[in-house]
């Protein structure tokens, strides 16, 4: 188990956007306008200063912590190839000494016993070329196959309520709880990483951020 959860880790710091038109007067939807909010989170939480853009977290660790960096740019290079256009990141913790930390070591999620969530929103070109993310392995090492096969508890599909192309995966290792979501909808795909909060709040975190895909 906590093998498993080493490697969840690892997918979320491992590691997405031009705009959608809508109609006259709809505002366009984006990465960063889809991401994880603060309203969205149990009260106490802090949004870490790594947040933003893709490009703008990449240049806040580059000197930090070159390690997640590396890995992060090489995917984020790799996922612009498959057709992703922009990427969102957000980090919220519960308190600001814990921000501070991740910015030098994003490796530590792996072992947090504190309120923590990730989020990488990644936009697409277009919606088959999201979905073509979401079955393969190139977005950010993501594999729903090796999610599935993987012997831990996931709900798949419209069960999630997140949609058809939608994969969630609960874990609880003492002290730890673990909320892994991974979906795909119109042209985006999310990859959301809930720490210790409650699944209810998890879960009305997860349809939260689905909901502002239209």
């Amino acid at each position: 188990m906590r093998a498993a959860l080493t490697a969840i880790a690892l997918l979320l710091v491992a590691g997405a956007c031009s705009p959608i038109g809508g109609g006259s007067g709809t505002p366009a939807v984006t990465a960063s306008n889809v991401a994880v909010k603060l309203s969205d989170l149990p009260s106490g939480m802090h949004r870490c200063d790594l947040s933003g853009d893709i490009n703008s977290y990449l240049k806040k660790i580059q000197t930090s912590d070159p390690t997640t960096y590396s890995s992060t740019k090489s995917h984020w290079d790799a996922a612009q190839k498959g057709g992703a256009t922009a990427a969102d990141v957000e980090l919220y913790t519960d308190s600001t000494a814990r921000c501070a930390d991740l910015a030098t070591n994003a490796s530590q999620i792996g072992s947090a016993t504190y309120k923590l969530a990730v989020d990488f929103v990644f936009q697409f070109k277009d919606e088959a070329s999201a979905v073509a993310g979401y079955n393969s392995d190139s977005i950010f090492g993501f594999s729903v196959a090796t999610l599935k096969s993987s012997q831990l508890p996931v709900t798949e599909g419209t069960a999630t309520g997140l949609g058809k192309n939608s994969i969630v995966l609960t874990l609880v290792v003492p002290p730890q709880t673990v909320y892994l979501s991974v979906w795909q909808n119109k042209q985006f795909m999310t990859i959301l990483g809930i720490f210790n909060i409650d699944a209810a709040t998890d879960k009305k975190i997860a349809l939260a951020e689905n909901g502002r895909i239209h």
